[in-house]
């Protein structure tokens, strides 16, 4: 006869069960891209949900590391590269973070992935920069990956 509580499973991991933070960064990644593709199951389609859901997914991609790091990281350097070929002086990660995040929250682009890329970029500004930003996405960060049972 077999029960539920004799293989243990259920007592496994957190809320979401046993993720490592880069398989929930994957699992973010993969719903931002479905709800700005426009899935009538994930509704992440206005340009509010997708700067949210951006910030956060670019915070969990940061902690995950690796790969996930290198791809926010290289989405960084469009903005970097803008500001420096224009002539102003350095920003400072923590204006150009809030700049990034501003335009994906305020401005309705056609094209919704811009205003993902937007704020995925945003976040690792903001976590550079530390201060509120940084506080904001690290608690989120956290409480993600306590669901997930990776602490």
């Amino acid at each position: 006869m077999l029960t539920l509580a004799a293989s243990g499973a259920l007592a496994k991991g957190g809320w979401l069960g046993t993720m490592s933070l880069t398989g929930i960064a994957g699992l973010m990644v993969v719903a931002l891209w479905l709800g700005v593709r426009g899935s009538d199951r994930v509704p992440i389609n206005t340009k509010e949900r997708i700067t949210g859901w951006g910030l956060i997914t670019g915070s969990m991609c940061v902690a995950a590391g690796g790969n996930w790091l290198d791809v926010i990281t290289g989405l960084g350097t469009i903005p970097t590269s803008i500001i420096q070929q224009s002539g102003f002086s350095d920003f400072g990660p923590a204006a150009v973070g809030g700049i990034c995040a501003l335009i994906s929250f305020a401005h309705g682009f056609k094209r919704r992935w811009i205003n993902a890329l937007l704020s995925l970029a945003a976040s690792k500004f903001l976590i550079d920069a530390g201060g509120i930003g940084a506080i904001v996405l690290n608690a989120a960060r956290a409480t993600i990956g306590h669901w997930g049972g990776t602490g």
